[in-house]
């Protein structure tokens, strides 16, 4: 690994350390690293893996030739289960068997292997090749023999083949089925290959074939289903061989007699599991096992068939009836006549229902409906975690309270049994997104997970459609949810094509594509589509593709909830309804248990816990009322853990207090406020703790014990100057105010103060009268307030505030004023520290902490950015960022140690002049100094010359602004290079040039093939330059546009035109006016302009526009100052001149916002008193102005990451140079990076 390492370092090297390129590098990698996009980022990735290969095979050529041929063989060989050599368990094994051959052969023969045992031995190597080859070989044949030797177990509604019932009528059942294991076990050698062992025992092996055949021949119908269901069927079709060297067909006359000579005596389980053990088999492996199939489906009619079918399906493993029809089955007329069979039974059933006869009685007793539902984030939360999900309100693979009761309910009905009967199988199938690789690689994970819910309560084992590779990498390649969402819809195609009698019901979330999948499954099947369950773990508005309008007009619409006993209460109270009342109650109270068995661990934090409480029990609540309308008995309340006890002290919003008791339903204490003052509270806490200093240690106790002879709990230490909350509370301020006497004014409590002000000593207690504190302590009654735990923390003893005195300048009121030197904390921001704001990345300059203020120096453009704390992150350097420092840092080491006094021919290329480039077209911003005379000149030609024009050539480098490329602040990379490279272009002809152009990317491969030619070729012959024949006169480029609000050194205009020839803006003053009412009007350079804010504006915020509608500022258009508002009330994306922008809001309408009751969401805002009506989660209305609540603002970050590869760019580059673009076209710094939520709003909306 070092030395491939070392490899890719070399290669590195070696493109950085040609003379005519290193300083070309940075400047593209630069360039390439701030402007990435999903494109470059997928070539640069493949150049990588390139890099890694080349270095590979230059540290080993011919181990990682064979390495890297047999890698694409296995790939081949797992992603292409359709092949031939996957038809017959034996093919595998052969297969792997010859895998192991070569791998091994590679690794001890390879001169270059770093185990290269048969170039020191071959013997040694050759037996080692063989040892490998033998052991994959029995390890693949006891993996399969594992697989087959399983034995189906199956939920049985009714007794069949009962062992006691045999042995009472003298059938000796243990012993027929003691010699068919017996037979078993000597045709199945553990370490000797079948062939070899039918080979070399060939008379041994066919009398034992025959005697198994015999004993099925032979067997009564009871027996032969005992004998069916109670041995190793796989294993027997396995071992059981068609000898055709022999000419016998065992494994065939076996396989007819079960399929299709004795198929009339065969029950329903036995078919089953003969089923099941020709997909173990591999159906390929036998010509006539398809047609064996056939005739077992055929010959099984109406709810035979349908019970068969859902057998078939629950079984816990992923040879499902699905599998067996669309992928076993390679014949197309084979598997057109099973589906044909299904459907005729189905409409058999339905005309019974339809006509009502008496079979239909029978059939209304069981349970016609299947209940299909997703995985992840619908039966258990992913916690966040992409691919997965993205529910974060509960911890990761916790499982959702009340979903196995839902299923169960929903399964159940409404006809039939109350209660979910015993030893039945259901009709719960899990739709999942998670690709199908290689036989049951991932399969097996959903079905360890299924069986542990069962043993957590799921009533039935069920059935798994999963997903395929392609759509899932197409998911995350593109960020689009299409690909699964048809795929789940072709697994539900292919699931009602083999269940069409029953009605379905699809539960998911809408995370990612599963409400398109069900708008599909809605066009296409609207008859056997029941319901649609969509659980909310995102605003309704950004499910993928949901139009509201477009299922109005549908048969069934989904319904979204938050909670399943949410869920529930809908399906029991709609028309017609989906569960009983009865059902309703016990998904209550499964919920309810389910909730109290999630672990404290696993909770995210205690406020998911608390705010995961309320919602279960405000659905609780409404689930109570129906139940008792209805006449039925309700079900009980979550009850909250108690965290305080009885006495105990205790901080609130509201001040400090004593708790008196506690409900655990609304999980509130009652809390007994202290609301005296501080003085008297500190001295009340001094007493009791020198009371406890100075009380003596019992006697006879030993040290470190207490009186029960436990270890004495060590109590919590505060620090004296730990910050308390703070108390904002009218009915506290009033309350006080209202024990003050009537003859007691402000004027005299304030005059009292400034009379002691001249003591800056003295605390805010001694300045208030000590008669009114008397009076205002004897007449407060006591303030009991009912809290809610989430607002009550540990108790913190009181702190008298102290005036400062070592800054005379201010005011003495300064409470909260900056802490001593001593006290402060290390400052969050250095100076040069890189981070990352929503405009872009920057550097620190100056770190403001007593207001919380950010100066940063904006990177890629020129700006200096004052922002608050929350909107700056320090980034950690990225991989790229440490490669391209060494790189740069190389270059400059290179560039120092060339010698000055190196002579160079001077080139007069002039400034401006046009040069053409591999890269494009470009014009010299910084020619080269042209000399009159070198330094080889005579003195006589020397003092011909005036001062000014002697100079001697100094060796250097061009800058040449490539104008065919436009970077995000609109200005051209800058490409800088010496006089040999700019001639090598300059003689190089069309075909080359156009040849070698092809963007940033062709740049590296032109720079590393130069590179390495330029090291082994030696550097070519110095050609004879040219001068340049046609000098371009410099032109001004345009910046700002005509209308674009600008800010001047004199105020604000607008600007009218532009100048070319000397960058000239003409602008129209707006702020001041003439006499007669014209506008002053001003010619200024770029630089004296501005783009123009909105007043106390900030990008990222909310605002209120003139529209009357509230919005977030999502970017400002350098250019033109247009205000790009996304209102989300609307849809819209707002293009506003600076003048719309009326003023800046605490929140707009439908962001997220904390108050003290609770979160909730902004859904109106009045103008006219500044009032923000808010809706709390747990359902209640708020009004308040902007001061008594706070915006979230945790989703900015999270925009636009959505489901894309952002996950995958972040391992290579730090989060500050990671930024969306518009990969259609080359956009300015105001349409796209400015602000990351410019691009994100117009996908949202």
């Amino acid at each position: 690994m070092d030395r491939s390492l070392a490899m890719l370092l070399l290669l590195g090297v070696l493109v950085v350390r040609d003379e005519n390129t290193f300083l070309l590098m940075p400047h593209f990698c630069i360039s390439v690293h701030l402007h990435l996009t999903v494109a470059h980022f997928s070539s640069m990735f493949q150049q990588l893996l390139t890099l890694l290969f080349l270095a590979l095979f230059a540290v080993a050529p011919v181990f990682w030739s064979c390495m890297a041929s047999l890698l694409y063989t296995l790939t081949v060989f797992l992603f292409n289960e359709r092949h031939l050599v996957h038809n017959a368990q034996e093919f595998e094994n052969r297969f792997w068997t010859i895998f192991a051959v070569l791998f091994s052969t590679a690794l001890f023969f390879a001169k270059d292997s770093p185990l290269a045992l048969g170039a020191w031995s071959p013997s040694l190597g050759f037996l080692s090749v063989l040892l490998c080859g033998y052991a994959m070989h029995v390890w693949d044949r006891s993996m399969h023999r594992l697989e087959m030797s399983k034995l189906v177990r199956l939920k049985r509604g009714t007794a069949t083949s009962s062992l006691n019932r045999l042995q009472a009528a003298g059938i000796p059942i243990d012993d027929m089925l003691s010699q068919l294991n017996e037979c078993l076990s000597d045709l199945d050698q553990t370490y000797i290959p079948s062939t070899i062992n039918n080979w070399f025992y060939k008379a041994h092996v066919i009398r034992k074939e025959k005697e198994i055949t015999t004993i099925f021949e032979e067997a009564e119908p009871s027996v032969l289903n005992y004998l069916i269901c109670n041995s190793k069927l796989g294993l027997i079709f396995y071992k059981v061989k068609d000898h055709k060297s022999f000419m016998h067909k065992h494994r065939t006359q076996l396989i007819e007699l079960l399929a299709i000579e004795r198929i009339s005596q065969l029950n329903v389980h036995a078919k089953v599991i003969v089923l099941h053990s020709l997909q173990t088999m591999k159906l390929p492996a036998n010509v006539k096992a398809e047609y064996c199939v056939k005739n077992i489906i055929v010959n099984t009619k109406q709810d035979d068939l349908s019970e068969l079918k859902t057998l078939m399906d629950s079984k816990g493993d992923y040879w499902c009836m699905n599998k067996l029809v669309f992928d076993d089955i390679k014949s197309d007329i084979v598997r057109n006549e099973i589906l044909s069979h299904i459907q005729r039974q189905a409409r058999v059933q339905l005309s019974h229902m339809a006509f009502n006869t008496r079979r239909s009685k029978n059939r209304k007793m069981k349970f016609w409906r299947k209940v299909l539902s997703d995985v992840d984030d619908t039966l258990t939360c992913s916690g966040g975690s992409y691919p997965s999900g993205i529910d974060k309100r509960y911890g990761k693979k916790v499982m959702y309270p009340g979903v196995l009761g839902f299923y169960r309910e929903l399964d159940l009905g409404t006809e039939g049994p109350d209660e979910w009967p015993e030893h039945t199988v259901g009709n719960l199938v899990f739709l999942s997104a998670r690709p199908h690789v290689y036989k049951d690689m991932t399969e097996k994970i959903n079905h360890a997970k299924f069986a542990k819910l069962a043993m957590r309560g799921m009533h039935t084992t069920p059935s798994l459609l999963p997903g395929d590779l392609l759509s899932g990498v197409e998911t995350i390649a593109k960020n689009d949810f299409e690909p699964l969402a048809r795929k789940k819809f072709e697994n539900f195609q292919q699931y009602v094509a083999i269940y069409p009698e029953f009605k379905h019901v699809f539960v998911c979330d809408n995370g990612q594509g599963d409400v398109r999948a069900a708008q599909m499954m809605v066009d296409a099947f609207p008859k056997l589509v029941e319901a649609i369950y969509v659980q909310e773990v995102q605003e309704v508005s950004k499910t993928y593709k949901y139009d509201q309008e477009a299922w109005i007009t549908k048969p069934v619409k989904p319904y979204f909830y938050k909670s399943y006993t949410e869920a529930a209460l809908h399906a029991a109270t709609r028309k017609p309804p989906l569960m009983r009342l009865s059902g309703l109650r016990r998904v209550c109270e499964n919920t309810i248990s389910d909730f109290y068995m999630i672990q404290t661990k696993q909770w995210p934090s205690q406020n998911h816990k608390w705010d995961r409480h309320d919602e279960i029990n405000q659905s609780l609540c409404y689930c109570n009322e129906f139940l008792e309308a209805s006449g039925e008995s309700t079900a009980p309340l979550l009850e909250a853990e108690r965290l305080w006890k009885s006495g105990e002290k205790v901080n609130t919003q509201y001040g400090r207090g004593v708790i008196s008791s506690f409900d655990p339903i609304p999980n509130t204490y009652e809390v007994e406020l202290d609301w005296r003052p501080i003085d008297i509270q500190r001295k009340e806490f001094m007493d009791i703790e020198s009371e406890n200093t100075l009380k003596p240690s019992s006697p006879g106790l030993s040290l470190g014990k207490d009186n029960d002879g436990q270890p004495k709990v060590l109590e919590t230490v505060f620090e004296a100057e730990e910050e308390l909350p703070e108390i904002k509370d009218d009915a506290f301020l009033s309350h006080s105010a209202a024990h003050f006497n009537d003859d007691t004014s402000v004027d005299q409590i304030s005059g009292s103060v400034d009379e002691s002000i001249s003591d800056p000593s003295m605390t805010i207690s001694s300045l208030i009268n000590e008669e009114h504190r008397e009076t205002l302590c004897q007449g407060m009654d006591k303030v009991v307030a009912k809290i809610q735990c989430r607002h009550i923390s540990k108790y913190t003893p009181p702190v008298l505030p102290s005036f400062p005195i070592e800054d005379g300048s201010k005011s003495s009121f300064s409470f909260w004023g900056s802490r001593s030197e001593s006290t402060k904390t290390k400052s969050l921001f250095n100076k040069d520290d890189k981070c990352s704001t929503p405009y872009g990345c920057g550097t620190v300059i100056e770190y403001r902490e007593s207001s919380g203020i950010v100066m940063l120096s904006m990177s890629g453009w020129s700006a200096t950015s004052y922002l608050n704390v929350e909107s700056v992150k320090i980034v950690s350097e990225g991989f790229f960022n440490i490669m391209l420092r060494i790189i740069s840092t190389e270059t400059s080491k290179t560039s120092q140690q060339k010698s000055p006094s190196q002579k160079e021919a001077p080139v007069p290329y002039a400034m401006d002049s046009l040069v053409c480039t591999p890269f494009g077209k470009g014009q010299i911003i910084r020619p080269l100094k042209s000399s009159v005379i070198d330094a080889t000149s005579s003195p006589d030609q020397k003092r011909n010359l005036n001062d000014s024009d002697y100079h001697i050539y100094e060796p250097g480098t061009i800058a040449i602004s490539l104008s065919s490329w436009v970077l995000a602040n609109d200005s051209s990379p800058v490409l800088y290079c010496t006089i040999e490279t700019v001639h090598s272009w300059k003689t190089m002809d069309e075909e080359q040039r156009l040849k070698s152009s092809g963007g940033i990317l062709s740049a590296f491969g032109s720079i590393v093939s130069q590179s390495v030619k330029n090291l082994i070729v030696g550097k070519s012959k110095k050609r004879s330059l040219e001068v340049p024949s046609v000098i371009i006169v410099p032109m001004f480029e345009r910046f700002y546009s005509d209308g674009a609000a600008v800010v001047t050194p004199f105020g604000d205009g607008v600007v009218i035109s532009f100048r070319e020839l000397d960058g000239m803006y003409v602008v129209e003053l707006q702020t001041r006016k003439m006499g007669n009412g014209y506008a002053f009007t001003m010619y200024a350079m770029k630089e004296s302009l501005s783009h123009q804010i909105a007043n106390g504006c900030i990008e990222g915020y909310p605002v209120l526009t003139s529209l009357g509608l509230s919005g977030t500022l999502v970017s400002v258009q350098p250019r033109t100052s247009i205000h790009l508002v996304a209102v989300s009330m609307g849809g819209m994306l707002c293009y506003l001149q600076p003048k719309d922008i009326l003023r800046p809001l605490k929140a707009s309408v439908n962001d997220d916002v904390f108050t003290l009751y609770g979160n909730g969401k902004v859904v109106n805002f009045r103008a006219k008193d500044d009032i923000y009506e808010t809706v709390l989660g747990w359902g209640a209305k708020l009004y308040a102005r902007a001061e008594f609540f706070d915006r979230d603002n945790s989703g900015d970050d999270e925009i636009g990451s959505g489901f894309g590869i952002d996950w995958v760019l972040r391992l290579f580059f730090s989060s500050d140079n990671v930024t969306k673009q518009d990969s259609q076209q080359q956009r300015s710094r105001s349409n796209s990076i400015t602000s990351a939520r410019t691009y994100t709003s117009r996908s949202i909306l």
